[in-house]
């Protein structure tokens, strides 16, 4: 049993237990409810029921797992012979999300309990990943070094600094 479901300008496959990136939904919590109310297609294995543009009476339930940025992308610009270059890029966000429920026709199903909270688990796990693969900012080095009861490193002065002091001398 699936459905075509359409949010944020996207159409997605939707099955019970499975987990979708949408562009994101600000107003979501993370383990929030949200119901899809613009269902496009609904197929049960013996029927397929199109919407015209949407199915009336038909809803997906889905649960927030997480918001998070997709993979940087870069954009570049250059011209030739012109020295010319410009390099930006951009993260989009999306919400992660699991489907619970399709109702439609009548007809429902429901995600099992256990599936729910391995999804559930899976998500905590690449959080805490993600989290470990950071590197520590120059801030957290030095709390790190004066929990430890090391001397926190000085800041360096820039070069040309240095060499002021020296003339002075």
């Amino acid at each position: 049993m699936y459905s075509i479901v359409e949010t944020g300008g996207f159409q997605y496959r939707a099955e019970v237990g499975k987990t979708l990136k949408v562009p994101s939904v600000a107003e979501a919590a993370v383990g929030s409810s949200l119901e899809l109310k613009s269902v496009l297609l609904f197929a049960d294995g013996e029927s397929i029921s199109v919407g015209t543009p949407v199915l009336e009476n038909a809803s997906v339930k889905v649960e927030v797992l997480s918001h998070d940025k997709a993979d940087k992308v870069l954009i570049v610009k250059k011209k030739r012979r012109t020295r010319y270059e410009r390099r930006r890029g951009h993260r989009q966000g999306y919400t992660e999300v699991l489907i619970t429920e399709i109702n439609a026709a009548g007809k429902s199903a429901k995600i099992d309990p256990q599936a729910a909270v391995r999804q559930r688990a899976r998500i905590v796990a690449l959080a805490k990943q993600k989290e470990q693969g950071k590197p520590l900012t120059r801030k957290e080095k030095i709390a790190a070094d004066i929990a430890a009861g090391k001397q926190p490193k000085p800041v360096r002065k820039k070069k040309f600094l240095k060499k002021a002091a020296a003339k002075e001398e």
